[in-house]
């Protein structure tokens, strides 16, 4: 397709109903996992929560971004009017990039509401003929996450990523405060099944970070971030636990060799994290304030927003992808986050999130 000065965004097909297959109880039912697909396309979402109508459009919002951006077009030609946009290249998101192919996808800077032209590398999904790996950290979800979370998923893992490759501070392991930040049956139900639950926190400027492994006949790690240790540790648990439900074979292949390296090695993994944690005191965190958690900074709490941290940090605005006649956005990507590589990290053990 030409884009003419209106049409800046690629076309994508009306995308097919999402399939909702499944919403099952886990933990003695105090965690809900529900499973949606697109038959067309084979995306598979399993997504967590200790509420089924959360569980249930956190999956149905998440397939349906993840389906448009694996229909995204291979080739976009750029828009006619140029000096309407910035154009990005491969080389403002990650170090020694490959060749840029030219492909481009309109987004928007959520901050300056700049139009841009960014690298469909960054931004696609499934199996593509490029030397970039494909990465769903940024992928928008449903409800209060949306654009937000999508923003503090990119925080939380810059921030994992470039502390595993130099851990230079110490994580504050709060496992023993797990009661504290989760409901108390499902972290009672998580001991009576043997599953052990390691959480640590990593604290950031105005929000947190929290890692989180599953363990017990293999283990599945998240990261999550949020404005309290107690949020992110939630949702981390929460991801790690949609993690053993998903099927690998609908992962990329990068992610399920990680993966799976992980649930083989998860005496390595566990030390790994073990051997840099503190302990930390119960007055050091604050506490998960109800089953239901907020990661925005509330309105008039002075707070600085999601962008305003990202920006702050990447010293870069967040660029936000509508795709489709109804403009929905699917993702938010922003140079200088580490979550961007054209192979899996060289090290010994390869950083467990994407």
């Amino acid at each position: 397709m030409v884009p003419t000065p209106d049409s800046l965004r690629p076309a994508v097909s009306a995308p097919p109903p999402v399939c909702l297959d499944e919403i099952a109880e886990c933990l003695g039912g105090e965690v809900y996992l529900a499973y949606a697909h697109r038959p067309e396309s084979g995306v598979v979402a399993v997504e967590a929560h200790f509420s089924a109508e959360t569980a249930r459009s956190r999956a149905k919002a998440r397939v349906a971004s993840m389906d448009a951006l694996h229909r995204l077009p291979d080739g976009v030609a750029r828009p006619c009017a140029p000096d309407d946009h910035r154009d990005l290249c491969l080389s403002d998101f990650m170090p020694d990039p490959p060749a840029d192919r030219h492909s481009r996808v309109a987004g928007t800077g959520l901050l300056s509401r700049e139009r841009y032209m960014l690298p469909a590398e960054v931004v696609w999904m499934g199996h593509r003929d490029c030397r970039v790996e494909p990465t769903a950290v940024g992928v928008i979800g449903a409800g209060a996450d949306g654009v937000p979370g999508a923003i503090a998923d990119l925080l939380a893992h810059d921030m994992v990523t470039r502390w595993w490759a130099s851990p230079r501070m110490p994580l504050l392991r709060v496992s023993q405060h797990l009661a504290a930040m989760i409901p108390e049956g499902a972290a009672e139900a998580a001991d009576a099944l043997g599953l052990r639950v390691s959480a640590f926190a990593m604290p950031g400027p105005d929000f947190q970070i929290a890692v989180v492994g599953v363990c017990g006949e293999g283990t599945t790690i998240a990261t999550a971030a949020a404005r309290t240790v107690g949020e992110a540790v939630a949702e981390a648990f929460l991801r790690a636990l949609a993690a053993r439900a998903q099927p690998w074979n609908t992962l990329s292949t990068a992610d399920s060799l990680r993966r799976l390296t992980v649930w083989h090695r998860e005496v390595d993994y566990l030390a790994y994290l073990e051997w840099s944690a503190l302990d930390a005191d119960a007055s050091a965190f604050d506490r998960r304030p109800g089953p239901a958690f907020d990661r925005r900074p509330s309105p008039g709490d002075g707070a600085p927003s999601w962008a305003d941290i990202a920006c702050r940090r990447f010293g870069h605005e967040p660029v936000v992808v509508t795709l489709g006649d109804a403009g929905e956005a699917v993702k938010v990507v922003c140079p200088g986050a580490a979550c961007y590589r054209t192979s899996p990290p060289g090290t010994t053990l390869p950083c467990p999130v994407p």
